[in-house]
């Protein structure tokens, strides 16, 4: 009996140093893939490889013990998307970040503008500018939270918020070039789509040529003037049913999409010219 516990005793021993033994060699082995690995993803990066170094970084996080550089390799998986120009994905990793309470007020301002730039491309200016706005309101922000909040109202055309952000910027190169950007675009020519509206009103096609849209007022003006002459030439002949039916589906069709046309073309036109605004 006691032969048979002091094996038993023996064999727990070996099992106990033989998984100690597995879990050294294991860290051991970690330690060097992330090391070699981090070094590989970093050339990799630092080259513009970006699809192979997510790649390299999403193996590195998985072995990583270190939670320190777990949060390194999500980063930078984040902007290796982000350089790609892939702002959806690359805010998904941002956002997760930092709702994860890293506690690094470092990171969590190097977070905070990455994702607001993701949000900036995308056009979802309403998160990075609440976003920005509160982190603005802390004692000591980096001149790029101001560029930034700047962008945003530069988007929404509001210049005269975004000239009191530029205004808070203290390096000099960066507030040249936000005032630059900011006389660029209040130089523009922005349409409005209220003044096309009434323009093609009255007159079809007008408020295509007024946005930029010479075919599309052209032909729009000629399809319903050639509704107008049919209308005219039904009532001439006493088809006076003809005439309605002309008026009725003539009207749905071709001036009422004409107006739809006035109020489009001009947004469009805005639009193009905001989503210039890229920031890298």
């Amino acid at each position: 009996m006691t032969f048979n516990l002091m094996d038993r005793v023996r064999n727990r021993s070996h099992i106990y140093v033989l998984f100690n033994l597995i879990f050294l060699i294991s860290l051991l082995f970690s330690i060097s893939y992330c090391n070699e690995g981090g070094r590989f993803a970093d050339n990799l990066f630092s080259e513009g490889d970006y699809l192979r170094a997510i790649s390299e970084y999403k193996r590195l996080s998985f072995f990583s013990l270190n939670n320190d550089s777990v949060v390194f390799y999500q980063f930078r998986i984040a902007e290796c998307y982000r350089r790609r120009g892939n702002f959806r994905e690359a805010k998904k990793y941002f956002d997760k970040l930092m709702f994860e309470s890293i506690g690094d007020p470092v990171l969590e301002e190097k977070l905070v503008i990455s994702s607001s730039i993701c949000s900036i491309n995308m056009g979802t200016l309403e998160y990075a500018s609440i976003t920005l706005g509160d982190f603005a309101r802390k004692e000591e922000v980096s001149d790029s939270i101001y560029y930034l909040l700047g962008i945003c109202f530069l988007k929404e055309r509001k210049l005269e918020d975004a000239d009191n952000e530029f205004k808070k910027i203290k390096s000099d190169e960066l507030k040249r070039s936000a005032f630059q950007m900011l006389e660029e675009i209040s130089s523009q020519n922005f349409k409005s789509p209220e003044l096309a509206l009434l323009l093609s009103r009255f007159i079809p096609g007008a408020g295509q040529i007024y946005s930029s849209k010479p075919f599309h007022g052209i032909v729009s003006f000629s399809l319903n003037l050639s509704l107008g002459y049919l209308t005219y030439k039904a009532i001439r002949e006493d088809r006076n049913l003809d005439a309605i039916l002309i008026i009725y589906f003539g009207l749905q069709r071709f001036y009422f999409g004409n107006l739809a046309q006035a109020r489009k073309y001009p947004r469009e036109y805005n639009k193009r010219i905001l989503d210039s605004i890229q920031i890298e």
